[in-house]
Protein backbone atom coordinates (compact mmCIF):
# COMPACT_ATOMS: atom_id res chain seq x y z
CA UNK A 1 0.00 0.00 0.00
CA UNK A 2 0.91 3.65 -0.43
CA UNK A 3 0.51 5.24 2.99
CA UNK A 4 0.41 8.98 3.60
CA UNK A 5 1.02 10.25 7.15
CA UNK A 6 -0.11 13.84 7.70
CA UNK A 7 0.27 16.55 10.32
CA UNK A 8 -2.25 19.27 9.32
CA UNK A 9 -1.69 23.01 9.45
CA UNK A 10 -2.10 24.92 12.67
CA UNK A 11 -4.72 27.30 11.30
CA UNK A 12 -3.49 30.87 10.85
CA UNK A 13 0.06 30.23 12.04
CA UNK A 14 1.48 28.25 9.13
CA UNK A 15 5.21 28.83 9.32
CA UNK A 16 6.85 27.01 6.38
CA UNK A 17 10.26 27.64 7.98
CA UNK A 18 11.73 24.18 7.56
CA UNK A 19 14.96 24.71 9.45
CA UNK A 20 13.22 26.00 12.58
CA UNK A 21 9.91 24.16 12.61
CA UNK A 22 9.80 21.02 14.77
CA UNK A 23 8.05 18.27 12.87
CA UNK A 24 5.24 16.24 14.46
CA UNK A 25 6.92 13.22 16.07
CA UNK A 26 3.94 10.93 15.40
CA UNK A 27 4.67 10.86 11.67
CA UNK A 28 8.20 9.38 11.63
CA UNK A 29 7.26 7.17 14.60
CA UNK A 30 4.27 5.59 12.84
CA UNK A 31 6.43 5.23 9.74
CA UNK A 32 8.89 3.24 11.85
CA UNK A 33 6.11 0.84 12.86
CA UNK A 34 4.97 0.38 9.26
CA UNK A 35 6.04 -2.94 7.64
CA UNK A 36 8.75 -2.50 5.00
CA UNK A 37 6.58 -3.73 2.11
CA UNK A 38 4.52 -0.53 2.27
CA UNK A 39 5.62 2.81 0.86
CA UNK A 40 5.32 5.66 3.38
CA UNK A 41 5.21 9.40 2.67
CA UNK A 42 5.35 11.97 5.47
CA UNK A 43 3.65 15.33 4.93
CA UNK A 44 3.71 18.05 7.58
CA UNK A 45 1.58 20.94 6.35
CA UNK A 46 3.11 23.41 8.83
CA UNK A 47 6.47 22.35 7.48
CA UNK A 48 5.40 23.40 3.99
CA UNK A 49 4.68 19.91 2.62
CA UNK A 50 1.89 19.13 0.13
CA UNK A 51 -0.78 17.03 1.86
CA UNK A 52 -2.92 16.35 -1.22
CA UNK A 53 -1.35 13.50 -3.19
CA UNK A 54 -2.59 10.96 -5.75
CA UNK A 55 -2.34 7.16 -5.64
CA UNK A 56 -2.74 6.89 -1.87
CA UNK A 57 -4.33 3.82 -0.27
CA UNK A 58 -4.33 4.82 3.41
CA UNK A 59 -4.11 8.19 5.15
CA UNK A 60 -3.10 8.56 8.78
CA UNK A 61 -3.61 11.99 10.36
CA UNK A 62 -2.26 13.11 13.72
CA UNK A 63 -3.78 16.35 15.01
CA UNK A 64 -3.83 18.53 18.08
CA UNK A 65 -6.86 20.72 18.77
CA UNK A 66 -5.88 23.79 16.67
CA UNK A 67 -5.19 21.42 13.76
CA UNK A 68 -8.58 19.69 13.97
CA UNK A 69 -10.37 21.80 11.34
CA UNK A 70 -7.55 21.32 8.84
CA UNK A 71 -7.47 17.61 9.69
CA UNK A 72 -11.16 17.21 8.97
CA UNK A 73 -10.88 19.09 5.67
CA UNK A 74 -8.04 16.83 4.53
CA UNK A 75 -9.82 13.71 5.77
CA UNK A 76 -13.04 14.60 3.95
CA UNK A 77 -11.06 15.14 0.73
CA UNK A 78 -9.55 11.65 0.79
CA UNK A 79 -12.71 9.87 1.92
CA UNK A 80 -14.59 11.33 -1.06
CA UNK A 81 -11.95 9.66 -3.23
CA UNK A 82 -12.56 6.33 -1.47
CA UNK A 83 -9.29 6.39 0.49
CA UNK A 84 -9.38 5.00 4.03
CA UNK A 85 -8.61 7.65 6.66
CA UNK A 86 -7.49 7.12 10.25
CA UNK A 87 -7.29 10.07 12.64
CA UNK A 88 -5.28 10.01 15.87
CA UNK A 89 -3.53 12.46 18.15
CA UNK A 90 -4.65 14.48 21.15
CA UNK A 91 -7.86 15.95 19.74
CA UNK A 92 -9.31 12.69 18.44
CA UNK A 93 -8.35 11.00 21.70
CA UNK A 94 -10.35 13.57 23.68
CA UNK A 95 -13.28 13.96 21.26
CA UNK A 96 -13.57 10.59 19.48
CA UNK A 97 -17.23 11.01 18.46
CA UNK A 98 -16.45 14.28 16.69
CA UNK A 99 -13.42 12.86 14.89
CA UNK A 100 -15.36 9.80 13.74
CA UNK A 101 -17.61 12.04 11.67
CA UNK A 102 -14.61 12.62 9.39
CA UNK A 103 -12.70 9.33 9.58
CA UNK A 104 -13.12 5.64 8.88
CA UNK A 105 -11.32 4.92 12.14
CA UNK A 106 -9.75 6.74 15.05
CA UNK A 107 -6.84 5.94 17.33
CA UNK A 108 -7.24 6.89 20.99
CA UNK A 109 -4.05 7.48 22.98
CA UNK A 110 -0.65 6.11 21.99
CA UNK A 111 -0.53 4.62 18.52
CA UNK A 112 2.59 2.45 18.96
CA UNK A 113 0.74 -0.79 19.61
CA UNK A 114 -2.30 -0.34 17.35
CA UNK A 115 -0.85 1.14 14.14
CA UNK A 116 0.50 -2.18 12.78
CA UNK A 117 -2.91 -3.74 13.49
CA UNK A 118 -4.66 -0.90 11.67
CA UNK A 119 -2.56 -1.59 8.58
CA UNK A 120 -3.38 -5.31 8.73
CA UNK A 121 -7.09 -4.57 9.09
CA UNK A 122 -7.08 -2.18 6.13
CA UNK A 123 -5.43 -4.84 3.98
CA UNK A 124 -7.97 -7.43 5.13
CA UNK A 125 -10.92 -5.09 4.60
CA UNK A 126 -11.87 -5.35 8.28
CA UNK A 127 -11.03 -1.89 9.60
CA UNK A 128 -12.65 -1.18 12.98
CA UNK A 129 -13.91 2.28 13.91
CA UNK A 130 -12.00 2.66 17.20
CA UNK A 131 -8.50 1.52 18.18
CA UNK A 132 -7.13 1.96 21.67
CA UNK A 133 -4.08 0.35 23.26
CA UNK A 134 -4.76 -1.78 26.33
CA UNK A 135 -1.82 -0.28 28.23
CA UNK A 136 0.98 2.25 27.91
CA UNK A 137 3.64 1.15 25.44
CA UNK A 138 6.98 -0.22 26.77
CA UNK A 139 9.71 2.33 26.08
CA UNK A 140 12.31 -0.34 25.28
CA UNK A 141 10.23 -1.36 22.25
CA UNK A 142 10.19 2.08 20.63
CA UNK A 143 12.18 1.96 17.37
CA UNK A 144 14.25 4.80 15.90
CA UNK A 145 12.15 7.37 14.05
CA UNK A 146 12.24 7.34 10.25
CA UNK A 147 14.45 10.42 10.05
CA UNK A 148 15.15 9.60 6.42
CA UNK A 149 11.55 10.47 5.52
CA UNK A 150 11.69 13.98 6.96
CA UNK A 151 12.29 16.67 4.35
CA UNK A 152 14.76 18.93 6.17
CA UNK A 153 16.12 22.17 4.80
CA UNK A 154 19.64 22.89 5.97
CA UNK A 155 19.77 26.08 8.06
CA UNK A 156 21.46 27.18 11.26
CA UNK A 157 18.58 25.76 13.29
CA UNK A 158 18.00 22.52 11.38
CA UNK A 159 17.61 19.73 13.90
CA UNK A 160 16.48 16.18 14.55
CA UNK A 161 13.83 15.23 17.09
CA UNK A 162 14.48 12.49 19.65
CA UNK A 163 12.30 11.01 22.39
CA UNK A 164 13.93 9.54 25.49
CA UNK A 165 11.05 9.53 28.00
CA UNK A 166 7.27 9.84 28.25
CA UNK A 167 4.95 10.86 31.04
CA UNK A 168 4.68 13.66 33.63
CA UNK A 169 3.68 13.49 37.31
CA UNK A 170 2.62 17.14 37.73
CA UNK A 171 -0.96 16.89 36.36
CA UNK A 172 -1.43 20.63 35.74
CA UNK A 173 -5.04 21.71 35.33
CA UNK A 174 -4.40 23.18 31.87
CA UNK A 175 -2.30 20.28 30.48
CA UNK A 176 -3.26 16.95 28.89
CA UNK A 177 0.16 15.22 29.04
CA UNK A 178 -0.37 13.07 32.13
CA UNK A 179 -3.78 11.94 30.84
CA UNK A 180 -2.33 10.65 27.57
CA UNK A 181 1.11 9.43 28.61
CA UNK A 182 0.73 8.60 32.29
CA UNK A 183 1.78 10.25 35.54
CA UNK A 184 5.10 8.42 35.86
CA UNK A 185 8.22 8.93 33.79
CA UNK A 186 8.78 6.02 31.42
CA UNK A 187 12.40 5.68 30.42
CA UNK A 188 13.75 4.52 27.10
CA UNK A 189 17.07 2.62 27.37
CA UNK A 190 19.91 5.11 26.98
CA UNK A 191 21.74 2.90 24.49
CA UNK A 192 18.65 2.99 22.23
CA UNK A 193 18.53 6.78 22.42
CA UNK A 194 22.23 7.09 21.56
CA UNK A 195 21.90 4.69 18.62
CA UNK A 196 19.04 6.76 17.20
CA UNK A 197 20.96 10.02 17.54
CA UNK A 198 23.80 8.46 15.55
CA UNK A 199 21.33 7.31 12.88
CA UNK A 200 19.79 10.79 12.66
CA UNK A 201 23.19 12.26 11.70
CA UNK A 202 22.35 15.70 13.05
CA UNK A 203 24.57 17.98 15.07
CA UNK A 204 21.55 19.68 16.68
CA UNK A 205 18.99 17.55 18.52
CA UNK A 206 15.72 18.55 20.19
CA UNK A 207 14.47 16.18 22.88
CA UNK A 208 10.68 16.31 22.76
CA UNK A 209 10.30 14.83 26.26
CA UNK A 210 8.14 16.82 28.69
CA UNK A 211 10.99 16.83 31.21
CA UNK A 212 14.45 15.66 30.19
CA UNK A 213 15.48 16.04 33.87
CA UNK A 214 12.49 14.05 35.13
CA UNK A 215 14.56 11.17 36.52
CA UNK A 216 17.90 12.44 37.80
CA UNK A 217 19.68 9.07 37.71
CA UNK A 218 18.51 8.45 34.14
CA UNK A 219 19.45 12.00 33.11
CA UNK A 220 22.97 11.52 34.45
CA UNK A 221 23.36 8.31 32.43
CA UNK A 222 21.97 9.96 29.30
CA UNK A 223 24.03 13.14 29.53
CA UNK A 224 27.22 11.16 30.15
CA UNK A 225 26.53 9.04 27.06
CA UNK A 226 25.92 12.17 24.95
CA UNK A 227 29.35 13.69 25.58
CA UNK A 228 31.31 11.58 23.03
CA UNK A 229 28.77 12.44 20.31
CA UNK A 230 29.74 16.14 20.42
CA UNK A 231 26.26 17.35 19.52
CA UNK A 232 24.24 20.37 20.61
CA UNK A 233 20.83 19.74 22.12
CA UNK A 234 17.80 21.43 23.65
CA UNK A 235 14.88 20.09 25.64
CA UNK A 236 12.10 20.78 28.13
CA UNK A 237 12.60 20.71 31.89
CA UNK A 238 10.88 21.69 35.11
CA UNK A 239 12.76 24.44 36.93
CA UNK A 240 12.81 22.33 40.09
CA UNK A 241 14.39 19.20 38.57
CA UNK A 242 16.79 21.09 36.31
CA UNK A 243 18.35 22.89 39.28
CA UNK A 244 18.10 20.21 41.97
CA UNK A 245 21.59 18.85 41.27
CA UNK A 246 24.14 21.49 40.27
CA UNK A 247 26.64 18.88 39.06
CA UNK A 248 24.00 17.32 36.83
CA UNK A 249 23.23 20.74 35.34
CA UNK A 250 26.92 21.18 34.57
CA UNK A 251 26.95 17.70 33.06
CA UNK A 252 24.02 18.70 30.83
CA UNK A 253 26.02 21.68 29.63
CA UNK A 254 29.09 19.49 29.04
CA UNK A 255 26.97 17.02 27.06
CA UNK A 256 25.96 19.78 24.64
CA UNK A 257 22.85 21.34 26.17
CA UNK A 258 22.33 24.80 24.70
CA UNK A 259 18.78 25.53 25.85
CA UNK A 260 15.94 24.45 28.13
CA UNK A 261 12.24 25.24 27.74
CA UNK A 262 10.92 25.86 31.26
CA UNK A 263 7.29 26.35 32.32
CA UNK A 264 7.27 29.28 34.74
CA UNK A 265 3.59 29.87 33.88
CA UNK A 266 2.84 32.86 36.14
CA UNK A 267 4.29 35.45 38.51
CA UNK A 268 0.92 35.54 40.29
CA UNK A 269 -0.21 31.92 40.57
CA UNK A 270 2.89 30.17 41.86
CA UNK A 271 1.25 29.74 45.27
CA UNK A 272 -1.99 28.39 43.84
CA UNK A 273 -2.11 24.66 44.54
CA UNK A 274 -4.66 23.83 41.84
CA UNK A 275 -2.16 24.81 39.13
CA UNK A 276 0.63 22.68 40.68
CA UNK A 277 3.01 25.43 39.66
CA UNK A 278 5.00 25.65 42.89
CA UNK A 279 5.84 21.94 42.73
CA UNK A 280 7.24 22.28 39.19
CA UNK A 281 9.31 25.26 40.26
CA UNK A 282 10.37 23.74 43.56
CA UNK A 283 9.38 26.94 45.37
CA UNK A 284 6.67 29.57 45.57
CA UNK A 285 9.13 32.37 46.35
CA UNK A 286 10.17 34.75 43.56
CA UNK A 287 13.68 35.15 44.96
CA UNK A 288 14.23 31.40 44.89
CA UNK A 289 12.85 31.21 41.37
CA UNK A 290 15.30 33.91 40.33
CA UNK A 291 18.17 31.96 41.87
CA UNK A 292 17.21 28.89 39.88
CA UNK A 293 16.95 30.85 36.62
CA UNK A 294 20.36 32.41 37.16
CA UNK A 295 21.86 29.02 37.99
CA UNK A 296 20.85 27.69 34.57
CA UNK A 297 21.84 30.79 32.56
CA UNK A 298 25.20 31.11 34.34
CA UNK A 299 26.00 27.56 33.22
CA UNK A 300 25.81 28.75 29.61
CA UNK A 301 22.36 27.31 28.90
CA UNK A 302 19.62 29.44 27.36
CA UNK A 303 16.36 29.54 29.32
CA UNK A 304 13.12 29.86 27.37
CA UNK A 305 10.28 30.43 29.79
CA UNK A 306 6.64 29.70 29.08
CA UNK A 307 4.16 32.17 30.56
CA UNK A 308 0.39 31.76 30.68
CA UNK A 309 -1.99 34.72 30.86
CA UNK A 310 -5.64 34.46 31.88
CA UNK A 311 -5.33 32.45 35.08
CA UNK A 312 -8.03 33.28 37.58
CA UNK A 313 -5.91 35.61 39.72
CA UNK A 314 -4.50 37.60 36.79
CA UNK A 315 -5.43 41.27 36.57
CA UNK A 316 -4.71 44.24 34.31
CA UNK A 317 -1.18 44.61 35.70
CA UNK A 318 -0.12 40.98 35.25
CA UNK A 319 1.41 41.61 31.82
CA UNK A 320 3.68 44.44 32.94
CA UNK A 321 4.69 42.52 36.08
CA UNK A 322 5.53 39.43 34.02
CA UNK A 323 7.74 41.24 31.52
CA UNK A 324 9.46 43.18 34.33
CA UNK A 325 10.30 39.95 36.15
CA UNK A 326 11.62 38.23 33.02
CA UNK A 327 13.73 41.23 32.02
CA UNK A 328 15.08 41.67 35.54
CA UNK A 329 16.22 38.06 35.55
CA UNK A 330 17.67 38.22 32.01
CA UNK A 331 15.52 35.30 30.80
CA UNK A 332 16.86 34.39 27.36
CA UNK A 333 13.58 33.75 25.54
CA UNK A 334 9.93 33.48 26.46
CA UNK A 335 6.66 32.37 24.96
CA UNK A 336 3.50 34.20 26.04
CA UNK A 337 0.39 32.06 25.90
CA UNK A 338 -3.24 32.83 26.55
CA UNK A 339 -4.76 30.16 28.79
CA UNK A 340 -6.63 27.77 26.51
CA UNK A 341 -9.21 25.30 27.90
CA UNK A 342 -8.28 22.38 25.65
CA UNK A 343 -10.79 19.51 25.51
CA UNK A 344 -9.83 16.79 27.97
CA UNK A 345 -8.14 19.10 30.47
CA UNK A 346 -9.49 19.77 33.93
CA UNK A 347 -9.62 23.51 33.20
CA UNK A 348 -11.96 22.77 30.27
CA UNK A 349 -14.22 20.69 32.49
CA UNK A 350 -14.28 23.40 35.17
CA UNK A 351 -14.96 26.26 32.77
CA UNK A 352 -17.64 24.26 30.99
CA UNK A 353 -19.46 23.80 34.31
CA UNK A 354 -19.04 27.49 35.10
CA UNK A 355 -20.43 28.50 31.68
CA UNK A 356 -17.24 30.38 30.77
CA UNK A 357 -16.42 28.77 27.40
CA UNK A 358 -17.23 31.33 24.70
CA UNK A 359 -15.85 29.58 21.63
CA UNK A 360 -15.35 26.05 20.37
CA UNK A 361 -13.81 27.14 17.10
CA UNK A 362 -10.85 24.77 17.29
CA UNK A 363 -8.67 26.94 15.04
CA UNK A 364 -8.66 29.52 17.84
CA UNK A 365 -7.39 26.97 20.38
CA UNK A 366 -3.74 27.84 19.77
CA UNK A 367 -2.79 29.83 22.89
CA UNK A 368 -3.20 33.11 21.00
CA UNK A 369 -6.98 33.66 21.19
CA UNK A 370 -9.38 34.13 24.09
CA UNK A 371 -11.88 31.26 24.07
CA UNK A 372 -13.26 31.69 27.60
CA UNK A 373 -14.40 34.42 29.98
CA UNK A 374 -11.50 35.45 32.23
CA UNK A 375 -12.22 36.33 35.86
CA UNK A 376 -10.15 39.46 36.42
CA UNK A 377 -9.92 40.75 32.85
CA UNK A 378 -12.09 41.33 29.82
CA UNK A 379 -11.35 39.13 26.78
CA UNK A 380 -9.96 42.20 24.98
CA UNK A 381 -7.69 43.08 27.90
CA UNK A 382 -6.35 39.53 27.91
CA UNK A 383 -5.64 39.47 24.17
CA UNK A 384 -4.14 42.97 24.11
CA UNK A 385 -2.04 42.27 27.17
CA UNK A 386 -0.61 39.06 25.78
CA UNK A 387 0.30 40.79 22.51
CA UNK A 388 1.85 43.68 24.44
CA UNK A 389 3.99 41.31 26.49
CA UNK A 390 5.43 39.68 23.37
CA UNK A 391 6.10 43.02 21.70
CA UNK A 392 7.69 44.54 24.80
CA UNK A 393 9.83 41.55 25.77
CA UNK A 394 11.20 41.26 22.22
CA UNK A 395 11.82 44.98 21.73
CA UNK A 396 15.39 45.79 20.75
CA UNK A 397 15.99 47.52 24.10
CA UNK A 398 14.87 44.37 25.94
CA UNK A 399 16.98 42.07 23.76
CA UNK A 400 20.05 44.27 24.40
CA UNK A 401 19.28 44.47 28.13
CA UNK A 402 19.15 40.66 28.47
CA UNK A 403 22.14 39.97 26.22
CA UNK A 404 25.10 40.28 28.67
CA UNK A 405 23.83 37.39 30.82
CA UNK A 406 23.33 35.27 27.69
CA UNK A 407 26.49 36.20 25.78
CA UNK A 408 27.94 32.68 26.04
CA UNK A 409 25.28 31.58 23.54
CA UNK A 410 25.64 34.58 21.24
CA UNK A 411 24.49 33.01 17.96
CA UNK A 412 21.50 31.16 19.38
CA UNK A 413 20.49 34.05 21.63
CA UNK A 414 20.47 36.63 18.86
CA UNK A 415 19.13 34.28 16.22
CA UNK A 416 16.13 33.12 18.26
CA UNK A 417 15.35 36.55 19.70
CA UNK A 418 15.35 38.26 16.31
CA UNK A 419 13.43 35.38 14.74
CA UNK A 420 10.77 35.51 17.48
CA UNK A 421 10.62 39.29 17.31
CA UNK A 422 9.85 39.12 13.59
CA UNK A 423 7.32 36.32 14.12
CA UNK A 424 5.53 38.42 16.75
CA UNK A 425 5.40 41.42 14.43
CA UNK A 426 4.01 39.20 11.66
CA UNK A 427 1.44 37.24 13.69
CA UNK A 428 0.32 39.60 16.48
CA UNK A 429 -0.67 43.18 17.05
CA UNK A 430 1.34 45.52 19.31
CA UNK A 431 -1.26 45.23 22.09
CA UNK A 432 -1.69 47.67 24.95
CA UNK A 433 -2.04 47.45 28.70
CA UNK A 434 -3.08 49.56 31.65
CA UNK A 435 0.27 50.42 33.18
CA UNK A 436 0.72 50.34 36.93
CA UNK A 437 0.64 53.52 38.97
CA UNK A 438 4.12 54.91 39.59
CA UNK A 439 4.20 53.80 43.24
CA UNK A 440 2.98 50.28 42.46
CA UNK A 441 5.46 49.98 39.60
CA UNK A 442 8.33 50.99 41.85
CA UNK A 443 7.23 48.47 44.46
CA UNK A 444 7.07 45.71 41.87
CA UNK A 445 10.42 46.64 40.30
CA UNK A 446 11.91 46.56 43.78
CA UNK A 447 10.48 43.07 44.23
CA UNK A 448 12.05 41.99 40.94
CA UNK A 449 15.42 43.50 41.87
CA UNK A 450 15.34 41.87 45.29
CA UNK A 451 14.48 38.58 43.64
CA UNK A 452 17.32 38.86 41.15
CA UNK A 453 20.65 37.48 42.35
Amino acid sequence: MNILLISPSNGEFINHSKGKQTICVALPLLAAYTPAEHKVVIADQNYGDNVYLDDIDLVGISAMTPQACSAYKIADHYRKKGVKVVIGGIHASMLPDEALQHADAICIGEGDEVWPQIIKDVEAGSLKTIYKAKELFPMEKIPPLRHDLINKKRTTFSHSIIQATRGCPYDCEFCITSTLFGKKYRLRPVKNVIEEIKLAKSKLVVFIDDNIFGNLEYSKELFTALIPLKIKWAGQASLNMATKDEELLKLARKSGCIGLFVGLESVNSIKTEEHKISSKLGTSDLKNISEKIKKIISTGIIVQSSMIFGLDDDDAHTFEKTVSFLRANKVSLSSFCILTPYPGTRVHERMKKEGRIISEDWEQYNNQHVTFLPKGLSPKQLKDGSDWAGTNFYSMSSILHRFPANRRRLIYYWGMNIYTRLANLRNHGPGNVTLMERSKRKDWEKTCKNARI
